[in-house]
């Protein structure tokens, strides 16, 4: 009982923070599980209850595309108003253990670009795309209401790229250098809230799981190029970090059915950065 109460002052404080921030998409809170009351089909739960008892380990895939309208990045201060925006395209896989722990591998490229002003000169763009993006991570439960159909989440997740860089403007010069370089990495830790509900729908059942939560995230983006036409000009981020490290995520996974293979997600995320992910999974 103690736990009910401590998880429902954790949900109360979470709904009326007024703070916000984010980072790398969090995703969905785990499996989407049988609810303890349910009004589908008694032959729907016992073909529910059968995968349970033949798939302790699950194999999940998942799409995650990513768009980042803006992220503030702190670093020398040389630098002013250094900022990046873009978009990620992600795969997932994981292995869900006891319906508990998902270890996972992301794999995909982006499509960013960052911009600030160095020395008071002109604004500074530089566009990169078609790079190689790699992450990792795990995910599990800290803990479980199962009467409420309340969790709590804790995810932990690390990813980097090397991209090409395809553009660079320094005012309204273009620029050219083919050793310019433009890598990323981000790494965050999230602890997320959600809840379960079952709406039912004519002859099938909807579950929908609204998540929120924190998370606590930090980056080194490492972008820098040469003037060619002046070799003494070197124009660099100097591994800018984020602004703002702790963020707010809010966000609702969707199963058509109670047994359905595929799980449909949107999240939101603020403060340090503003980003929206929309992504789609399936267990095999």
């Amino acid at each position: 009982m103690k736990k009910c109460y401590v998880l429902f002052l954790i949900f109360l404080f979470i709904m009326f923070s007024k703070d916000v921030s984010l980072a790398a998409t969090v995703g969905n809170p785990l499996d989407l599980d049988v609810p303890s009351m349910s009004a589908v089909l008694r032959q729907e739960i016992v073909k529910r209850t059968l995968d349970e008892y033949e798939q302790i380990v699950k194999i999940k895939a998942s799409l995650d595309v990513e768009f980042l309208f803006g992220k503030d990045l702190h670093t020398t201060s040389e630098v002013d108003g250094a900022e990046l925006s873009g978009e990620w395209y992600m795969i997932k896989i994981g292995t869900t253990i006891f319906n508990k722990i998902e270890p996972y591998i992301k794999l995909g490229t982006a499509n960013l670009k960052a911009d600030w002003k160095q020395h008071g000169t002109y604004d500074i763009e530089v566009v990169a795309d078609s790079g190689f993006a790699l992450g990792w991570g795990i995910k599990g439960i800290i803990a479980e209401v199962e009467d409420w159909g309340v969790r709590l989440t804790g995810d932990f997740q690390y990813r980097t790229a090397e991209l090409d860089v395809s553009e660079i403007s320094w005012g309204n010069t273009g620029i050219i250098d083919s050793g310019a370089d433009f890598d990323i990495e981000e790494w965050q830790t999230s602890f997320i809230l959600s809840k379960k509900f079952e709406l039912p729908l004519k002859s099938k059942n909807i579950y929908i799981v609204p998540y929120t939560g924190f998370n606590y995230s930090d980056s080194n983006v490492d972008v820098r190029f040469t003037n060619p036409s002046d070799t003494m000009q070197h124009w660099t981020l100097y591994e800018a970090n984020n602004d703002s490290k702790l963020g707010f995520v809010l966000g609702c996974d969707i199963m058509p059915n109670l047994i359905s293979s595929f799980i449909y997600s949107l999240e939101l995320r603020f403060m340090n950065e503003f980003a929206l992910s929309l992504g789609g999974a399936t267990k095999f």
